[in-house]
């Protein structure tokens, strides 16, 4: 068996420090940026991202960065230097080190897509990272994935939930993430053999149905149609039917809802509050446990 891929962990001296105990029985040696020997005092993951603005041959290590600050814009430089990923500042540890060990028992695999259907549960919050050419299909949970401006902003592109498929996504400068929303449970197939599936062209034709919904609700002139479109489509595939409309069961937070449609998390309460006003919107659930319950079923047009 080859031995196991160095790994580049760009982090702070005591983060080096902790997470180092974590990864010497897995046989994974974490080294420094290039160039450097040790971690001077005081250099942080962005004092390392400001070393790697101009990308620099990494001979082909796997690296991931955790952020020590909320700056889009550094995340952004860490995924144009070639970072497989950037977990934000907030991330727990248990997070970070569940994710790495799981991207690093891929990587050890053979360099080939799997001509098997390759069964894999993530836990909320985790990234999921695809290798080329394959398709992934949500067995439970909920996936959510994102894009990252070139200026920083991160833009939700929607939730896919049981049933659904997303395809790979080619290494270029669109900068799409996969997060697990919720705990889930997926199945990875190489493409050749997701496409000769029976249903898979189906699956295909929902997936491309949703993007173009989405798309649509995103490109509405005013922001409350915008944020009514968006939770009609998120109806459409988690809603349940309750005395007081559709309950959308699967947790959006505001700050969800502005990527999504573009805005201010201060605007998105403010829009929520109104609809809520014109009996259009209600919350239902304990607190951290909502759910948006829309009072009549969304109609469904693109438009």
């Amino acid at each position: 068996m080859p031995n196991p891929p160095n790994l580049l962990l760009l982090a702070d001296p005591p983060t080096q420090a902790t997470l180092s105990k974590d990864f010497v029985n897995a046989g994974v040696v974490v080294i420094l940026p290039p160039g450097l020997t040790a971690v001077p005092v005081g250099l942080t993951v962005d004092a390392a991202l400001q070393v790697m603005d101009i990308p620099v041959p990494l001979d082909n290590l796997p690296w991931f960065v955790w952020m020590q600050s909320n700056d889009p814009a550094r995340m952004l430089t860490a995924y144009q230097a070639g970072a497989r990923a950037v977990f934000p500042r907030e991330t727990p540890p248990q997070v970070v080190v569940q994710a790495i060990l799981r991207s690093l028992s891929e990587l050890r695999q053979p360099n080939t897509a799997p001509r098997e259907t390759i069964q894999r549960r993530y836990q909320r919050r985790d990234f999921i990272l695809l290798e080329a050419d394959t398709v992934l299909q949500v067995q439970s949970g909920v996936l959510a994935t994102t894009m990252i401006h070139q200026d920083g902003a991160e833009v939700l592109l929607g939730l896919s939930g049981p049933g659904q498929i997303l395809i790979a996504h080619p290494a270029d400068n669109c900068h799409i993430q996969i997060v697990a929303h919720t705990d889930a449970l997926v199945s990875i197939q190489d493409w050749e053999t997701a496409r000769h599936q029976p249903d898979f062209p189906e699956k295909l034709r929902v997936r491309l149905q949703h993007m173009e919904g989405w798309a649509a609700m995103q490109a509405r002139p005013y922001l409350d149609q915008r944020i009514l479109g968006i939770l009609g489509l998120l109806a459409s595939q988690f809603g349940r039917p309750c005395d007081q409309g559709v309950v959308i069961d699967v947790r959006v937070t505001h700050a969800q809802l502005a990527s999504a449609v573009g805005a201010t998390r201060t605007s998105i309460t403010r829009v929520l509050g109104e609809l809520r006003t014109m009996n259009k919107l209600l919350t239902v659930g304990e607190a951290g446990n909502e759910r948006f319950c829309l009072r009549e079923a969304a109609p469904q047009v693109h438009c």
